[in-house]
C-alpha cells in the first residue's frame, strides 16, 4: 500500500467534512482493491473501477468526499473466471462472499473483503486500524435480450423472485403464505426449486441464473438487480471492451475506455460536483458500530458522553488580574479616604495609610520578582509609598495641633497664638488634601503602566502547519496591538491506533512561517503564566479515533489555565441545513466535530456563520435528546425523571447558545458578515469583556 499517514486525518474537501474513521474505511477498502487488482492482473481478468470510485478517479484521482465504499464492475464472462481463482488467491484475512463460494452468504452483490469485526493487532495493522467489516462490491453485468418482449418476460421473473427474497429475509411470512409464494414462482419459472437446504441461497442462485439467460447475444448490458427499478441504467457493451488506466489514491487502476459514457448513464452531468445527498445508510459501517458498541459496553471508547461537569468553569486568576485587583482596591480605598477626609475624620485617614503602604510594597515585590528590577510600575509604586508617607506626616502634624491644650496667662497672647495655629493648620490640611488628590493621579498613571507592562496574553495552540491559515489573520491583528502579547505555540500530536492507544508523535513547529516567533511548548509554564486566553484548533480530546493532540492540551485541562478558552475550527464547510435531505451526510458527520468535549469545555466557539451556529445547536440538541432516549429505552427513567432530564437538556442548550458564536472564519477572508474582520472583532470583544 502507498497511502501516506496524513491520508487518514480528518479533511474538508469540496465543502464536506471527511472524518478520520471514514478515511480508515477508505484505506481498508483500498487494501482490498489492491488485492483484487493483483489477482486480476495475474490471470488477465478484465475489471474496471466503477460508480463513485470511477467518478473519483476521473474527477480528482481520489475518493469522492461523501462516498463510503469502493465499487468495481465486470462483464459476466470475466466474473466467471474471477470466481474460479479468487478464493485460492486471497490472503487468509479476506473472503470472497458469493452464494456459490460462501454457503452462508446470500445477496445479489458479490463482495471481496473481511467479514468480521476485529480488534486483533495484526489484522488492524493490515487494514489501516479499521475495526469493522470491509469489502469491495463487485457489480456483474449481464446482456439484455435483443427482443424487448423476452426482456420483459425475464423482468417479470426477476421481479417475482426479488419480492419473494425480500419477504423471506424479513421473516414475516407464515408457512402457508411462503409455500404459496414458492408454488407461484415455480409455475412462473416452469421449474422445481431445490428446497431441501436453506431457501435463500437457492433463491439467489436461481436469480443469478436467470440474469445470465441472454448472455452472448445482447449489445447492451446492465446490473440487473438494480436495472429492475432503474430501467435506464443500461450501458452499451462496447463501453467495457477497452481499458485504460487512471490514477486513484496514488496508484493507477483500470477504467472503461469509454468511461464518459458509463458515468453519464449513472450520473448525467458528472463533472460538476453535486451535494453529498441524504444520509440513508451512510456510513455503511454505522450498523457495525452500533453492534460493537453494544458488545463492548463499558470498553467502548470511540464516543464522547456529555457530563454536567464539562460545563463547569473554574475561576482562574492570573498575575495581571491579581495586580489589577490590588490596584482596584487602592482606588476604592483612595476614594473612601477622600470622603472621610472631607468629613474631617483625619484619624481614620491616618490609620488606613499603613495598610495601603503594606499592600503597595507587597505588589511591588511581586512585580519585581516576576518582571525583574527597574520596571516603571515598581518605580510608580515606590512613588506611591513615598506619597503615603508624606500624607501620613502631614496628617500627624494636623492632629498634633488639634491635641494642643496648654493654657496661656495672657489672653491676648493666647488669641494671637491660636490664630497662628489655625492658619498653619489650615495650610497643612490643604496640603494634605492635595497630597491625597495626588494619590489619585499616581494610581491612574500606575494603571496605564500596568496595562502596558502586563499585556493580555493570548496563546494559540495549532497542531498542524496546514491549519495555520484559520488563525493567521487573527494573530496578525492581535500582534499589532501594544496591549497584547501573542504566543504561537505549535503542539505535538499523535497517531491513534485502532485500539485507542497513541503511537507515533508528530511536531510541525519548524513548518510554520519563519516570520512568526514560535514559543516552545516544553518551556512554557501554563500554571505560572495562566494566560488571559487560550485559542485551540482541536476540540476532540480523546475522541478522534485516528489522531490526538498531546493529552496535556486536551480542552478539559486547558480550561484550568485560563478564564477564556476559545475554539476556532481549522476548517469551513458548505452551509448545512439539518432539515434538508441533501445535507444528510454532512449533518451526520457533524457528530465527529460538534458533539466532542472541546465544544462543551470552551468558553466560546467561533463558527463560520449564524447558519452553521444553528446547525451546531441542532446537532447538540439531538445528541442530548438521544441520550434521553437511550435511558428511556433502558427503563431507567420514569416520567418525572424524564421531565428533569428535559429541563437539564434545556439548560445545557441555553448555555451552549451563549458559548457558540456565528461570527465567521478567517478562512473566508474578507467576506462580508462572516470573514476575517468579524472574527477579529468578536475576539477583541471576548478579550476585553468584563468578567
Amino acid at each position: 500500500m502507498n497511502l501516506a499517514a496524513d491520508f487518514f486525518y480528518d479533511e474538508v474537501r469540496d465543502g464536506f467534512y471527511i472524518p478520520g474513521m471514514m478515511k480508515r474505511a477508505w484505506g481498508a477498502e483500498y487494501r482490498v482493491l489492491t488485492e483484487i487488482d493483483r489477482i486480476c492482473k495475474k490471470y488477465a481478468i478484465t475489471y474496471h473501477i466503477s460508480a463513485g470510485t470511477l467518478l473519483g478517479a476521473v474527477r480528482e484521482g481520489n475518493f469522492i468526499p461523501w462516498d463510503d465504499d469502493i465499487d468495481i464492475i465486470m462483464l459476466r464472462d470475466s466474473f466467471s473466471r474471477f470466481q474460479e481463482v479468487v478464493s485460492k488467491e486471497l490472503p487468509s484475512e479476506m473472503t470472497f462472499f458469493y452464494g456459490d463460494q460462501e454457503a452462508d452468504y446470500s445477496d445479489f452483490l458479490p463482495v471481496v473483503g473481511v467479514g468480521e469485526m476485529r480488534f486483533r493487532e495484526k489484522v488492524l495493522e493490515e487494514f489501516c486500524e479499521f475495526p469493522y467489516p470491509v469489502g469491495v462490491d463487485v457489480f456483474v453485468l449481464d446482456d439484455l435480450a435483443k427482443d424487448p418482449e423476452k426482456e420483459a418476460q425475464r423482468k417479470e421473473k426477476l421481479d417475482a423472485l426479488f419480492d419473494l427474497i425480500d419477504r423471506v429475509e424479513k421473516g414475516k411470512e407464515s408457512e402457508e403464505a411462503l409455500q404459496k409464494g414458492l408454488a407461484s414462482i415455480e409455475e412462473l419459472l416452469h421449474k422445481k426449486l431445490n428446497t431441501s437446504g436453506k431457501l435463500l441461497p437457492e433463491l439467489y442462485r436461481v436469480f443469478h441464473e436467470i440474469c445470465q439467460e441472454f448472455n452472448g447475444e445482447g449489445e447492451e448490458v446492465a446490473y440487473l438487480p438494480f436495472q429492475l427499478y432503474h430501467p435506464n441504467t443500461c450501458f452499451p457493451k462496447k463501453a467495457f471492451l477497452g481499458t485504460k488506466e487512471l490514477p486513484f489514491c496514488g496508484t493507477s487502476f483500470p477504467v472503461p475506455e469509454e468511461y464518459d459514457t458509463v458515468l453519464r448513464v449513472i450520473y448525467g452531468e458528472y463533472r460538476v460536483p453535486a451535494k453529498a445527498g441524504g444520509e440513508h445508510n451512510y456510513p455503511y459501517f454505522k450498523k457495525y458500530e452500533e453492534r460493537l458498541r453494544k458488545d463492548l459496553q463499558d470498553k467502548w471508547f470511540f464516543d464522547y458522553t456529555f457530563q454536567e461537569k464539562d460545563l463547569e468553569r473554574p475561576r482562574v486568576e492570573n498575575f495581571r488580574e491579581i495586580a489589577m485587583q490590588f490596584l482596584d482596591s487602592f482606588v476604592l480605598k483612595e476614594e473612601e479616604l477622600e470622603k472621610v477626609f472631607s468629613e474631617r475624620k483625619y484619624e481614620a485617614v491616618l490609620s488606613a495609610l499603613p495598610f495601603l503602604q503594606e499592600r503597595a510594597v507587597m505588589l511591588g515585590n511581586a512585580i519585581e520578582e516576576r518582571k525583574g528590577e527597574g520596571t516603571e510600575s515598581v518605580h510608580l509604586l515606590e512613588s506611591f509609598c513615598e506619597a503615603l508617607f508624606q500624607l501620613h506626616s502631614s496628617l500627624t502634624e494636623v492632629l498634633a495641633y488639634w491635641d494642643t491644650s496648654e493654657e496661656k496667662e495672657n489672653e491676648l497672647e493666647e488669641k494671637i497664638e491660636q490664630s497662628e495655629k489655625n492658619l498653619k493648620q489650615s495650610t497643612i490640611v490643604e496640603n494634605s488634601k492635595e497630597q491625597l488628590e495626588g494619590l489619585r493621579a499616581l494610581l491612574q498613571n500606575l494603571r496605564a503602566t500596568l496595562e502596558k507592562e502586563m499585556r493580555r496574553q493570548v496563546v494559540f495552540l495549532p497542531h498542524s502547519a496546514k491549519h495555520f491559515a484559520s488563525i493567521r489573520p487573527l494573530i496578525d491583528a492581535l500582534r499589532e496591538r501594544e496591549d497584547m502579547e501573542v504566543k504561537l505555540m505549535p503542539i505535538p500530536y499523535f497517531d491513534r491506533m485502532g485500539d485507542g492507544s497513541l503511537s507515533e508523535m508528530h511536531y510541525e513547529g519548524e513548518n510554520f512561517p519563519k516570520e512568526y516567533p514560535i514559543t516552545d511548548y516544553r518551556s512554557y509554564n501554563f500554571l505560572a503564566e495562566l494566560p488571559d486566553c487560550i485559542v485551540m484548533n482541536s476540540p476532540y480530546d480523546a475522541f478522534n479515533p485516528v489522531w490526538s493532540v498531546d493529552p496535556f492540551f486536551y480542552s478539559e485541562k486547558l480550561k484550568q489555565y485560563t478564564n477564556k478558552l476559545v475554539y476556532i475550527p481549522w476548517f469551513v464547510t458548505d452551509e448545512i441545513d439539518p432539515q434538508a435531505e441533501e445535507d444528510g451526510k454532512a449533518f451526520y458527520n457533524m457528530r465527529y466535530y460538534v458533539t466532542v468535549p472541546g465544544i462543551f469545555h470552551a468558553d466560546y466557539t467561533i463558527v463560520q456563520s449564524e447558519g452553521m451556529r444553528a446547525a451546531y445547536l441542532e446537532k447538540i440538541s439531538r445528541f442530548l435528546e438521544g441520550k434521553e432516549d437511550l435511558e428511556e429505552k433502558a427503563g431507567n427513567t420514569n416520567r418525572i425523571q424524564k421531565e428533569e432530564a428535559l429541563l437539564t437538556r434545556k439548560e445545557v442548550l441555553e448555555q451552549m447558545e451563549k458559548k457558540i458564536l456565528g461570527a465567521g472564519s478567517c478562512l473566508l477572508g474578507e467576506k462580508e458578515g462572516q470573514g476575517t474582520k468579524e472574527v477579529i472583532a468578536i475576539m477583541k470583544q471576548i478579550l476585553f469583556e468584563k468578567e
